[in-house]
């Protein structure tokens, strides 16, 4: 969540006016995350959220991400439930920029993690996977191993490689090495379904120590499940973004397997794709350091955090350790 596209209060007032949700009392934009801009709406009825679609959302695509948002809420997972307008539509669209607005989820995201909570993130996370078993839509997940080819040529090109090479002498040999590796090595035919695609702690809400809704559905697709475990190790298991603590790891997968079991042969593809997760979050956080505007109100993310999780993953075979979870 961020802030490029900015919004007058009229201009706000009158989307507000084309939906039943009250008088529009005050608003305020929202600075965490990077992709779309968003804004707290509270009006005489309650709170809410504004999203508009910005960047790297294909418009193609929000169908799908609106679509598995009502299918979860409608299956009662605790999620955010995009609203219709008075004219029955979920998507409308202001300075030619798509936008939604779904309703809000009391709680807030942790900043340290801990074990426990790690154990309630794999029960969730298997929870879902579970209710989206029946899901019959499929997008195809953009930012998989050829998006991450082309990510890689663009920031080459849009990007100089004295200011890379600031960040760290060997970002870029790094980057192009993994990324040589995961195309060459990406497993096949492991099982598929619905996943989150972006679960990081700050999209999952936590209220009187129990989570209480995911947020941010909007790199959602169609992968492997263990990819979301992958994921999780990523966003979840290190302790200031540079040590690995494999207790949280194992507490992920326990809770995970308590609802839905994972099998030795994607534990065994773990390593590979766990730097693949890195190597995708590396790629899109040195795009947008670079190339974020700066009238933009957001917090930008230091790309330097997943390199050192892409040298841990490649350097560290912790895939047994994960099977006696």
């Amino acid at each position: 969540m961020a802030v490029y596209t900015k919004l007058s209060i009229n201009e706000i007032s009158d989307i507000t006016k084309n939906y039943i949700l009250g008088d529009l009392e005050t608003f305020q934009g929202i600075e965490e995350g990077i992709e779309n801009t968003n804004y707290l709406l509270i009006t005489s009825k309650g709170k809410y959220i504004l999203t508009i679609f910005e960047k790297r959302v294909n418009e193609i695509d929000i169908p799908f991400f609106v679509n598995v948002m009502k299918y979860l809420y409608k299956n009662q997972f605790f999620c955010p439930n995009p609203i219709k307008d008075i004219n029955g539509n979920l998507i409308n669209e202001i300075n030619k920029k798509k936008y939604i607005i779904v309703s809000f989820i009391e709680g807030k995201g942790k900043i340290n993690p801990t074990v426990k909570d790690c154990l309630s993130l794999g029960i969730t996370l298997a929870d879902m996977h579970n209710k989206t078993k029946s899901f019959r839509k499929i997008r195809n997940n953009s930012l998989s191993v050829d998006g991450w080819k082309l990510l890689f040529k663009k920031s080459c090109k849009d990007i100089s490689k004295v200011e890379i090479n600031k960040l760290d002498k060997l970002l870029l040999f790094d980057m192009e090495d993994r990324l040589n590796f995961c195309h060459g090595n990406w497993p096949e035919n492991l099982p598929k379904g619905f996943i989150h695609g972006d679960i990081f702690p700050d999209n999952v809400f936590f209220k009187n120590d129990k989570i209480c809704g995911i947020i941010d559905f909007y790199f959602s697709c169609t992968d492997f499940l263990i990819y979301e475990i992958a994921i999780a190790l990523n966003a979840w298991c290190f302790d200031n973004d540079k040590k690995f603590n494999l207790k949280k790891a194992q507490s992920l997968v326990k809770g995970y397997n308590s609802k839905k079991k994972i099998s030795k042969r994607e534990l065994k593809a773990i390593s590979i794709l766990s730097q693949g997760a890195a190597l995708r979050f590396l790629l899109t956080r040195l795009y947008d350091w670079f190339n974020t505007p700066d009238e933009a109100i957001l917090n930008k993310k230091n790309p330097l955090e997943y390199l050192n999780k892409l040298r841990f993953f490649r350097d560290n075979n912790f895939e047994n350790e994960l099977l006696k979870s």
